[in-house]
């Protein structure tokens, strides 16, 4: 590839990225449904009109892209917590395969605050679904992670185990976003996170 090429491809992928950015923030900030692509595409500084069109196809591409970018990143880092457990995992270790690394984010204040408060609008919409949604997004760590609860709640029907499930996304996100949304947490982030983990634990059993 000559310096040309590589330099079309550079800004090529530094556009992408500064869409996705820019989605995060305003969808975090405003909600999906009042989020335009003109704003967007003023947010992360494009006069191109179809620069949108161009990388994601539609305003739901670019969202979508926007989920797997960060989940992804959070799932490599479950998946890898998931390869060092020595055995079978107990509960307590599933659920932290599940939610330590989202906590971890929250160290990076905006990046964590402005991807938990895109799930918390997320986990809102009428089609919603989180088994479907971590399929077509390929989350192979969570799915790992779900397949073994399923199997801690195997004496219910799937309807009963999915419905369970979905409770203790939406407990792990809301908690996550309450906690992003003080100026100053009285919570540190670690007890937050042992905080939740417990939680689902207690959650699960009821």
């Amino acid at each position: 590839m000559d310096g040309q090429s590589n330099g079309k491809v550079k800004r090529a992928d530094a556009t992408r990225a500064a869409l996705i950015q820019a989605a995060e923030r305003l969808i975090a900030k405003k909600g999906l449904a009042d989020v335009s692509t003109r704003e967007i595409l003023q947010e992360a500084g494009q006069r191109n009109q179809s620069a949108l069109q161009y990388h994601f196809g539609s305003k739901s591409g670019l969202i979508g892209a926007t989920i797997n970018e960060r989940t992804k990143q959070i799932d490599r880092r479950r998946q890898d917590m998931l390869a060092a457990i020595d055995g079978e995992p107990t509960p307590r270790q599933l659920f932290e395969a599940l939610i330590v690394p989202l906590g971890e984010l929250m160290g990076d204040t905006a990046a964590g605050s402005n991807y938990v408060n895109f799930l918390s609008q997320a986990i809102t919409q009428p089609k919603w679904d989180l088994r479907r949604t971590l399929k077509d997004y390929n989350v192979q760590g969570m799915l790992m992670v779900y397949e073994k609860i399923d199997a801690q709640l195997a004496h219910m029907d799937e309807k009963g185990r999915i419905a369970r499930q979905n409770i203790l996304f939406d407990f792990t996100i809301l908690a996550f976003r309450r906690w992003s949304l003080e100026k100053e947490p009285k919570q540190p982030r670690e007890d937050l996170i042992k905080f939740v983990v417990d939680g689902c634990l207690a959650l699960l059993k009821i």
